[in-house]
């Protein structure tokens, strides 16, 4: 089994991101990963093992006005991120559009589901393997500093090479484009479970 989690990228100030968070009600850990940057990484439903981050990136950059990014790592297979700008979705971007799971609609329909929740007929032409939203452009103003558009987009489009690796594990897609973008990937790309509270900054542990 894969490596699944799911975690926000804040900007802002600090006390208006814990505003937010203690406004959404949740439990989470806050962690600095560049100037003005925050890992938020919510508690996961102890049922579901799911954090979810849609609604609360919405709600941070509503009460930030600056970016959130909500970001879904499933079972190391394929990832999404939803940038959110003042509290609406302005850019997604899924690293695999090709990967997609059985759905059933309310009247028993089948199709396959995509996981940006785009549904496929089970008898027509699946998309093409490859990311979707792997806009460069789209992600620059997330970074720290003067960030390498091209390195970016290689991140994006799952081009970085790995010795002996056909292709990357979707961390390690979300590793190298946090790299690219000069932030700390490490409390991004950990689940709320398995977050180390003793490591350096020290995550900002925030409870309801």
């Amino acid at each position: 089994m894969g490596t699944s989690y799911q975690s926000i990228l804040a900007l802002g100030e600090l006390a208006a991101v814990r505003a937010a968070v203690g406004d959404a009600g949740r439990e989470a850990y806050v962690t600095a990963v560049g100037q003005r940057r925050w890992a938020v990484v919510p508690r996961e439903e102890e049922e579901s093992g799911y954090a979810e981050v849609n609604d609360l990136a919405e709600l941070i950059s509503a009460v930030t006005l600056e970016p959130a990014v909500a970001f879904n790592v499933f079972d190391s297979s394929v990832m999404s991120a939803i940038v959110y700008v003042a509290g609406e979705p302005a850019h997604e971007y899924v690293s695999d559009r090709s990967w997609v799971t059985e759905y059933w609609d309310d009247d028993d329909n089948e199709f396959w589901a995509g996981f940006d929740g785009t549904l496929h007929p089970v008898d027509g032409p699946l998309p093409p393997p490859g990311p979707s939203g792997a806009d460069p452009a789209a992600f620059m103003a997330l970074g720290v500093g003067e960030v390498d558009a091209g390195r970016l987009g290689a991140a994006l489009r799952g081009d970085v090479p790995l010795d002996d690796a056909p292709r990357l594990f979707a961390e390690c897609q979300h590793a190298e484009i946090l790299d690219a973008l000069g932030l700390d990937p490490c409390p991004l790309t950990r689940p709320f479970r398995d977050a180390h509270p003793d490591r350096v900054p020290v995550p900002l542990h925030l409870r309801p």
